[in-house]
């Protein structure tokens, strides 16, 4: 039998809030459609009935998304314990330097570096591990300080 879930039951599982599944992926093509609704238990009073979803078609199609959106992984440039600024790394994995420079506060907290007069200099794997693991489309790198969520992953 299957598991059934509301997209309400759904997405407090997950972290996320129901806007955030209503407005953004239930329009999306291959999101899973309603299986069946739920009845209003007795005396409740008037209104729709819910909609329930099959739990792993939701969870599948989830994952399916995520890994959709996920970062293209960089290769580590030649010599990766060199110190370079920001640029001059995001110029060797092939990437505009707002994709590098976008992160700085957070590079900053887990880089090593060293400040040459009025530049930066950045161990290059520091930079290029912390670019892999980027969580990748829809999901903040600070999940506490992500407003998009109601909890926190």
């Amino acid at each position: 039998m299957a598991q059934l879930v509301t997209l309400a039951e759904w997405a407090q599982r997950h972290g996320l809030t129901l806007t955030t599944v209503r407005t953004q992926w239930a329009y999306l093509e291959g999101f899973p459609p309603p299986v069946c609704h739920r009845d209003r238990p007795a005396g409740t009073g008037s209104g729709g009935r819910s909609r329930e979803y099959d739990l792993p078609q939701l969870d599948d199609w989830l994952a399916h998304w995520q890994a959709e959106g996920r970062p293209n992984r960089h290769v580590m440039p030649e010599n990766p314990e060199e110190y370079r600024t920001l640029g001059a790394i995001a110029r060797l994995v092939g990437v505009n330097g707002k994709t590098v420079t976008q992160y700085r506060d957070l590079i900053d907290q887990r880089a090593d570096y060293e400040d040459r007069g009025a530049r930066r200099h950045y161990r290059t794997r520091d930079v290029v591990d912390f670019l892999n693991q980027r969580p990748g489309h829809g999901r903040a790198s600070d999940p506490a300080s992500d407003g998009r969520r109601g909890t926190t992953l």
